[in-house]
This record gives C-alpha cells, sequence and structure tokens, in this order.
C-alpha cells in the first residue's frame, strides 16, 4: 500500500482513483477484508470531537480523500495527495468492474423508494451487474433481519449509505461477522444514483467546487458547511505553530 499521510489525526492514503480500484480488487481476488472510509473534512472533525468515532477510523484499512479540504491541507502540510478519490467516482467504477468480474453488490441504507431507483439506476446502466439485495436505512427494529439477508446473499461489496459516523461504526461492528470481503461508506451517493440528487457539473468537480455547487442547491447543508472553515484554521495553525 503506498504512504498515509496525517491530517489532524486522520491518516489519509496517498493513492489516486486506479490505485484504489486496484487495491479493492485485490482485495477480493485474494479473499481478505477492507474497511473502506471516503474522507472529508466533516469526518476529519467528528474525528476530533469523538475518540470512539477516531478509533474507528484507525481502524479502517483504506481512507481516501473525498473532501477538497483535505487535498488544500496536504498542500500546507507540504505533503501533497495526488488528487481526490470521491466516494461517488470510486463506486461507479466499481460498478464498471464489477459488471466484468462478476462482483455482488449489496446496498445498504437511504430511504425505501431512493435505494429502490437507485438500483434500478444502477442495474440499467451498468448491464449484467449483480445486485445481491438491499435495504434502506431504516431497519432498527429489524437489525437481525437485514444481518441474516446480507450475510445470505453473500456480496463482495457491500455499500452503506447511513450517514457520516453510523456507516463507518455499523460497519466496523458487523463486517467481520457477515463476511464481506469490501465494505464502502458511500454518504449520500444512493441519492446521486437515483436521480434525486444532482452532482454538480463537471467543470464544478475539477475546479473543487462541489461543496459550493451542494450549498447553493442544498442550502440546509449551511451549518454542516461550517465545519470546514474551523478545519482550515486548525489546519493552519498547526503548520504555523508545529
Amino acid at each position: 500500500m503506498p504512504g498515509k499521510i496525517d491530517i489532524l489525526g486522520v491518516k489519509i492514503d496517498q493513492l489516486d482513483l486506479s490505485e484504489a480500484l486496484q487495491y479493492i480488487v485485490q482485495v477480493i481476488k485474494e479473499g481478505g477484508r477492507a474497511m473502506i472510509v471516503t474522507a472529508n473534512p466533516e469526518i476529519v472533525m467528528k474525528a476530533r470531537r469523538e475518540p470512539r468515532f477516531a478509533e474507528i477510523l484507525s481502524e479502517a484499512d483504506l481512507i481516501t480523500a473525498d473532501g477538497v479540504g483535505l487535498i488544500i491541507a496536504a498542500k500546507i502540510f507540504g505533503t501533497p495527495l495526488k488528487g481526490r478519490v470521491t466516494g461517488i467516482d470510486l463506486i461507479q467504477a466499481l460498478f464498471e468492474i464489477g459488471a466484468r468480474e462478476g462482483y455482488r453488490f449489496y446496498f445498504l441504507g437511504a430511504r425505501e423508494e431512493v435505494v429502490k431507483q437507485a438500483v434500478a439506476n444502477v442495474r440499467a446502466k451498468y448491464p449484467g451487474i449483480v445486485m445481491a439485495g438491499y435495504h434502506h436505512g431504516y431497519f432498527q427494529d429489524d437489525e437481525d433481519g437485514v444481518l441474516a439477508d446480507i450475510k445470505a446473499s453473500r456480496p463482495h461489496i457491500l455499500l452503506a449509505a447511513l450517514g457520516m459516523g453510523k456507516q463507518e461504526a455499523w460497519i466496523s461492528a458487523h463486517q467481520a461477522e457477515l463476511g464481506i470481503p469490501v465494505a464502502i461508506g458511500v454518504g449520500g451517493s444512493f441519492d446521486v444514483l437515483a436521480g434525486a440528487v444532482k452532482r454538480a457539473p463537471v467543470f464544478m468537480q475539477r475546479l473543487g467546487l462541489e461543496w459550493l455547487y451542494r450549498l447553493i442547491t442544498q442550502p440546509s447543508r449551511f451549518f454542516r458547511m461550517l465545519e470546514l472553515p474551523k478545519f482550515l484554521f486548525l489546519v493552519l495553525a498547526k503548520k504555523i505553530f508545529r
């Protein structure tokens, strides 16, 4: 594996999308197991506030830089990352590989209508892909049933869209008992796959302005976005005073 870059206590893997995909394919081929986190400044800030979440992140096998804030921080520290590896880019590339290789996918999370539409759209876009199963994210009263369904479906890749923090904790608690080779926390990716939320135009993605697009189109994210200036302040303070 490539080296890691420490950003305020969270170790981000120094790799690009191609290398991340190679790692995942290798894990599946070798019968290994990997928990993958696509990190942004919000995740780093949450880890600073919550020791248990920080511990879960320390157990992750791969942490990619999803948010542009991490790219900026790495440059400030003089250890630039190769680039962003966003959750949505990663899973869409995995769908292409999975359709060829026969990987089985399980979608867990979001509202019933959203996850169902996401599955339908992925099946239509990636002919031959094997959807082992899916379940919405509101299963508190039937967690044992959901666990049994996932275990019986034997997925190679579990995509968990349960919200930041909750999805990583759930994967950490259950991946081993379920025998899932690869589990990835994907946040709001099912909304994008379902067409319920549009991704930023490509030029904004390339400029690292997806956060601005999301803020404009989803004003409710405003208070969450306040974590970014706090994050950058801590990065600058560490750079100046270390």
